[in-house]
């Protein structure tokens, strides 16, 4: 980790700077006026529902602040790439980012255990027993702060789809395909006989039209926001499995050095973007799919049942071996992952009773 000594990565040492250098050009009273000012990393481009959450985050932390905080967002990995975005954060280079455990698999190894492909297929339940789990269990938070971070809240980025060149009709058509993959679904894919391939989001178009890759895996915002129906019609609807290490993370000593009232705004903030962020996915999934069809040709089809069946079995199986895997680290799997299967069938039963709780 930097230095806690090193300007950028502590907070008093800005707020000083800030003070100072104001009170030398305009006095002591114009020197409280100095904000803050919060360097995030994403690797999200500024457009699609995706920059629109992080704009609303930016937005809500400022005007919830009056001012006192401002957030400077670095879009599409322009301050670190996918797979440095958590040791940047963790290290101050910079202050906050998004984080998708994928990139930088045994990490946080605790906290991948929402990126299992053993369920559930409901956003917003997924989404609130990943909140619960990354804030509330105590082995999970310890190894975020032994790792320099502080959790802010989860991302969801929905269901996990295939876009593709062409479409796939059997499990037959996985042989030797070359699919661009992250999380469990890297293993799963390899073992039906596919190719898979790492390569970041933002690489995937130009890979998907020179035919490095056949297939992306990918969520119907991500096909909008990247652009990636440009070069690729087809989009199989696994709608099975989510990304849920997922998520903003915030340096933990600039946590720690911030004021309760700067504290208390961004863990509110948090909280209210965990309770709307599945509302707004919903509305523009379906606006998104609406749309592409009609005006860029994208066809949207159900994977051949076979295929999905493949997949939850190889699903449920690989996430034995991962317990096995980070039990032999001597970090506490079994008992994370039961926590988190608790959590999923507490929000379930709730959702059956009450359903999405804006409606």
């Amino acid at each position: 980790m930097l230095s806690s000594a090193f300007l950028r990565t502590s907070v008093r040492g800005r707020i000083v700077a800030g003070l100072t250098g104001a009170a030398l050009m305009f006095g002591a009273a114009a020197a409280t006026a100095e904000p803050l000012t919060l360097r995030f990393s994403t690797i999200v481009p500024n457009r699609g529902t995706s920059g629109a959450d992080l704009n609303w985050i930016a937005d809500q932390i400022k005007e919830r602040s009056n001012g006192d905080l401002d957030v400077e967002i670095f879009w599409g990995g322009a301050l670190a790439a996918p797979a440095d975005t958590a040791r940047a954060v963790g290290d101050g280079l910079a202050d906050m980012g998004t984080v998708v455990t994928s990139y930088t698999p045994g990490l946080l190894d605790l906290y991948e255990v929402g990126n299992l492909l053993i369920g559930p297929s409901n956003p917003w339940v997924a989404q609130q027993a990943a909140y619960e789990l990354a804030t509330e269990n105590e082995d999970v938070v310890k190894q975020f702060t032994d790792r320099g971070l502080h959790y802010v809240t989860n991302l969801n980025a929905g269901l996990i789809q295939l876009i593709c060149r062409e479409p796939i009709n059997s499990v037959e058509d996985l042989k030797g395909l070359k699919i661009r993959t992250g999380g469990p679904y890297t293993e799963v894919l390899s073992r039906m006989g596919a190719t898979t391939i790492a390569i970041p989001q933002s690489e995937v178009y130009q890979a998907l039209d020179t035919g490095v890759v056949d297939c992306n895996q990918i969520y119907h915002i991500a096909v909008d926001s990247f652009r990636q129906y440009e070069v690729a019609k087809h989009v199989i609807t696994l709608e099975f499995g989510m990304v849920m290490a997922y998520a903003i993370f915030m340096n933990n000593d600039l946590w720690n050095e911030m004021t309760d009232e700067q504290r208390a705004v961004i863990t509110e903030v948090g909280k209210d973007f965990n309770q709307r962020v599945v509302r707004e996915h919903i509305a523009a999934v379906e606006e998104v799919k609406t749309r592409l069809a009609a005006d860029q040709g994208v066809i949207y089809a159900d994977p051949p049942a076979e295929m999905l069946e493949q997949i939850k079995t190889e699903g449920a199986d690989l996430a034995k071996t991962w317990i096995a895997s980070v039990e032999e680290k001597g970090l506490p799997a079994q008992t994370v992952f039961e926590d988190y299967q608790a959590m999923i069938a507490k929000y379930q039963a709730d959702f059956d009773a009450n359903g999405y709780p804006w409606k």
